[in-house]
C-alpha cells in the first residue's frame, strides 16, 4: 500500500479567494477541522495541497493512524473525508506555517496532530 497523506483544514472561509476555495471544495475540505485522505503518489492532488497550504496542514500518516481512522470512520481509502474534533490544546498559530512555529503547511508530525483530533 502506498503512503497516505492526511490534509486538515485549519482556517475558515473568511477572506479566502474563490480559486483557493474551489480547490478546497474539490479536495473535500469544506469546513474547519475536516480531514481528507489522499494518495501521496498522485501529483495533481499533491499540487492542489501545496496551492492551499496557507489554509490547511498536511503530511504523510502512519499505518497506525490509518487504523485509528478506520476504527472510528470505516474503511480509510483515498478520497475519504471525515469531520474531526478541534485538537486537544488547540492549534499553535493558525496564520503561520509549521516552519515558523504555526500550524499551516506540510508537517512531519501529522500523526501527532491527528491523534489529538480523533
Amino acid at each position: 500500500m502506498t503512503d497516505m497523506i492526511a490534509a486538515v483544514r485549519v482556517r475558515g472561509p473568511v477572506d479566502v479567494s474563490g480559486d483557493v476555495e474551489s480547490t478546497m471544495e474539490s479536495l473535500g475540505l469544506n469546513s474547519r477541522n475536516s480531514c481528507v485522505l489522499v494518495d501521496s503518489e498522485n501529483d495533481a492532488v499533491v499540487g492542489m495541497l501545496n496551492k492551499v497550504s496557507d489554509y490547511i496542514t498536511f503530511g504523510v500518516i502512519s499505518e497506525e493512524t490509518v487504523s485509528k481512522i478506520e476504527e472510528k470512520h470505516g474503511e480509510a481509502s483515498p478520497g475519504l473525508t471525515v469531520g474531526l474534533h478541534p485538537p486537544k490544546g488547540g492549534f499553535k498559530d493558525t496564520k503561520a506555517h509549521v516552519n515558523a512555529g504555526g500550524a499551516l503547511g506540510r508537517r512531519q508530525d501529522m500523526d501527532e496532530l491527528l491523534h489529538k483530533m480523533l
